[in-house]
């Protein structure tokens, strides 16, 4: 599987106005904190599960965002500009680390950036978190159809048939380190991690003793993190 066109996947981004407060929450469910380097200008933190890592913001977004390494961001608009997308942002000055921000059709922001901003290597060697590895990020769309083809044209592969799209409303795309839910029983433009749990009780019972709140969501179970980051719990059918 080649890169997408937005380059190689990297973070999934989140503004928060207390990045400390949101790091304690993630250490605390046992999520690793990974070193970073000094190439933002703002306080800046990251967290993984061991498969996805959390970008914690506390300026240069407003919004979550699925962020890529690309290394020509500058041409990105003229090369590529898939049908729908608008420019958000750009941050192209000689003395700016330059990043440019993409809105999808569904109002999804998408950041490419020329340079890391922490080390990528070995993530899977580090220990789950008390609710497990992420399986996905799921995509709130309008259209399963319409935002399938916009990932696909971007690069992403389809990991379901159309069949099965039409009768569960959803599809999975997958792309280097990356899967994506797209679903239309989200609004369109939300991102949410998802978790799939096979003991689901064992989980609920150890946030329970560490006093994190859970909401029941339909088939799921809620975990909202300080910065509003949904973490969404689903179990496994066996």
């Amino acid at each position: 599987m080649t890169t997408t066109a937005f380059g190689r996947f990297l973070e999934f981004s989140v503004p928060t106005h207390d990045v400390q407060e949101s790091l304690n929450f993630y250490r605390d469910l046992g999520f690793s904190e990974i070193p970073v380097g000094d190439i933002r200008n703002y306080h800046y933190g990251v967290v993984t599960d061991g498969r996805i890592a959390i970008g914690l913001h506390a300026d240069g977004i407003g919004e979550p965002a699925l962020s890529f390494i690309n290394s020509d961001v500058a041409s990105y608009l003229q090369r590529v500009s898939p049908a729908g997308e608008t420019l958000s942002f750009a941050r192209l000055g000689a003395e700016d680390f330059h990043e440019i921000g993409v809105q999808t059709p569904d109002g999804l922001l998408l950041i490419m950036m020329e340079a890391r901003t922490f080390s990528h290597a070995r993530l899977s060697e580090l220990p789950a978190p008390i609710t497990g590895r992420s399986s996905e990020i799921s995509l709130g769309c309008r259209d399963i159809d319409n935002a399938t083809r916009y990932w696909i044209d971007a690069g992403f592969v389809a990991a379901r048939d159309t069949a099965d799209n039409q009768v569960e409303n959803r599809a999975e795309l997958l792309a280097p380190a990356l899967r994506l839910g797209l679903q239309t029983n989200l609004p369109a433009g939300q991102m949410v991690l998802r978790f799939t749990l096979e003991d689901m009780d064992q989980t609920l019972e150890m946030l329970d003793r560490r006093n994190v709140p859970v909401r029941r969501m339909g088939d799921c179970y809620r975990v909202t993190a300080p910065e509003n980051t949904r973490l969404d719990l689903v179990a496994i059918d066996l």
